[in-house]
């Protein structure tokens, strides 16, 4: 069976094989861009778009020239384009959806913003075909997972991970610091950009909670990177972090702007760190984010899709 894969960067690709490399061999996986898809011969028993805008309206135009179906993944950033778009703009978008054979929806909150935004009919046609599989972490974080016994933490050390034009969402955070410290409490906050995967690891361990407030570009990879190092997270309500696991067991919701909130779920998480962190244990091996368990499932999304277009 041959997988046609729709990618947007290197990064998608990256990604893509995390879950590919462990699928049986008589799957073949080609990548092209959108782009590249128009020169593109090959026979396709499934195209999948591995992003709704960019890749999706070029996956649902091929496959009805050539008679073959699709999937279309639906990523964080997609749900941005969604949302700035014009309503006379949006019709064509909800298309690529209501078409596809499938939707892979990356998070809860994914589907939960498109249930409130989509059409209510083109929303029932999505959500019967649609599916949840969370972004499969790199074997690094997999073969390098930390598990330690429960500590105290008295010294509260906040850590932040990404591109220093996001720092704006940090300032309720260093808000709810300057509190915490007239409170006489030991919190300070790491701010780190691009990293290599060992260094990152460092990083991690040396820290205790991870902040995930932007609600615009979350990461789940990011979210899992932490949790394989034993560290719970503070992340916006309804952000793609949201939902993954029950409240307390990997961290809290917190309102990103609210420096009160902010302040009261630091120390919430500090009294409880003991008890967050055996939670987290038990969450290993993070069997949801594991590309080997992934594989089978887009193994079985692969066949019943080919065998739908048959």
């Amino acid at each position: 069976m041959k997988i046609l894969h729709i990618i947007s960067n290197d990064n998608d690709r990256a990604r893509t094989e995390r879950v590919t490399r462990y699928m049986p061999e008589e799957f073949e996986h080609q990548f092209v861009t959108s782009k590249e898809l128009a020169q593109y011969q090959g026979h396709v028993d499934v195209i999948h778009a591995h992003r709704w805008f960019g890749c999706g309206h070029a996956a649902a135009n091929y496959a009805a020239a050539k008679g073959v179906p699709y999937v279309v993944e639906v990523v964080q950033s997609d749900l941005d384009a969604y949302h700035k778009l014009f309503v006379f703009n949006k019709k064509s978008a909800e298309n690529v959806l209501s078409e596809a054979a499938r939707v892979v929806f990356t998070s809860q909150s994914q589907q939960e913003f498109l249930a409130q935004h989509l059409p209510s009919k083109t929303a029932d046609t999505v959500f019967f075909h649609s599916m949840m599989l969370l972004e499969a972490l790199d074997p690094f974080w997999i073969s390098n997972i930390r598990i330690h016994p429960p500590t105290a933490l008295v010294h509260i050390k906040l850590l932040y991970v990404g591109p220093s034009d996001s720092h704006h969402h940090l300032d309720a955070v260093n808000h709810a610091m300057k509190k915490l410290q007239r409170r006489n409490y030991d919190v300070s906050l790491t701010t780190v950009g691009d990293l290599s995967e060992e260094e990152l690891l460092e990083v991690y361990r040396s820290h205790d909670i991870l902040l995930q407030l932007d609600e615009k570009t979350p990461s789940t990879q990011r979210f899992a990177e932490a949790l394989s190092q034993g560290l719970p997270i503070l992340y916006a309500p309804n952000g793609v972090c949201d939902g993954i696991f029950k409240e307390g067991l990997a961290g809290y919701a917190v309102n990103p702007k609210s420096s009160d909130d902010l302040a009261h779920t630091i120390l919430n998480v500090s009294d409880l760190f003991g008890t967050i962190e055996q939670h987290i244990s038990r969450l290993h091996p993070l069997s949801q984010f594991d590309g080997k368990e992934q594989a089978s499932h887009y193994e079985h999304l692969y066949e019943n899709v080919a065998h739908r277009g048959e």
